[in-house]
């Protein structure tokens, strides 16, 4: 008896990085930056505050969280099927334990741009920005720098489908009202600064590992 067939691969793009985990993104990403806009209640900006924020209210903690919760979901569902994972796999939990944390520190960041929103605070000043998306990245091509390249592409491109949508709702929040110009304003700002370090961490988690788990083909 002849064994069954394999399951075909995932889709993949020309030069075998996965696509599903872009397509998720540029959904996401486009969703939140769009519902950011939006007229939410914002927290007081204070600087008695460890973190700079107080009075969050109901709604806008419910929003952020749900946003936080479907990128998550859909982060580690693309990424633990794309990258063959499965729940007794300890490379697993170290990566959703990644983007959990990733997205923690985008939920204080829009937390932060919702507070700053209410007051005068002159034109924004994106130094460190680029890190919430590049970071992520690197740190995921690390942890799985002894499997393939592939492998390390998608737990790289993994980590955008968090930290992009929640970036671009950051960066939403901080300029509040819906408008075109006010989503066309935050994709370019997301696209800077958000997609392009994200595009250099995956690059460099590519760079990482080597030897016979970059030459063996993943099916």
């Amino acid at each position: 008896m002849q064994p069954a067939s394999p399951a075909p691969p995932p889709a993949d793009g020309p030069s075998g990085i996965p696509t599903a985990p872009m397509l998720a993104t540029a959904v996401l990403g486009l969703s939140a930056a769009t519902l950011g806009l939006l007229p939410w209640p914002p927290p007081v900006w204070s600087q008695s505050s460890l973190w700079l924020v107080a009075d969050v209210p109901g709604a806008l903690w419910v929003f952020l969280l749900v946003g936080a919760v479907v990128s998550i979901a859909t982060a580690v569902a693309l990424t633990w099927r794309e990258a063959d994972l499965g729940p007794r796999d300890l490379l697993a939990w170290a990566w959703s334990a990644l983007v959990v944390l990733a997205a923690a520190a985008l939920l204080w960041n829009a937390l932060y741009a919702a507070a700053l929103s209410t007051i005068d605070f002159g034109a924004p000043i994106p130094i460190f920005h680029w890190l919430f998306t590049f970071i992520p990245a690197v740190l995921a091509g690390s942890l799985f720098r002894h499997r393939g390249r592939r492998a390390r592409w998608t737990a790289a491109l993994g980590t955008g489908v968090v930290t992009v949508p929640l970036f671009a709702l950051s960066w939403s929040l901080l300029i509040p009202g819906l408008s075109l110009a006010g989503v066309a304003n935050t994709l370019w700002a997301t696209g800077i600064l958000g997609v392009a370090p994200l595009a250099v961490g995956v690059a460099a988690a590519g760079a990482m590992g080597g030897g016979a788990a970059d030459s063996a083909r993943v099916s």
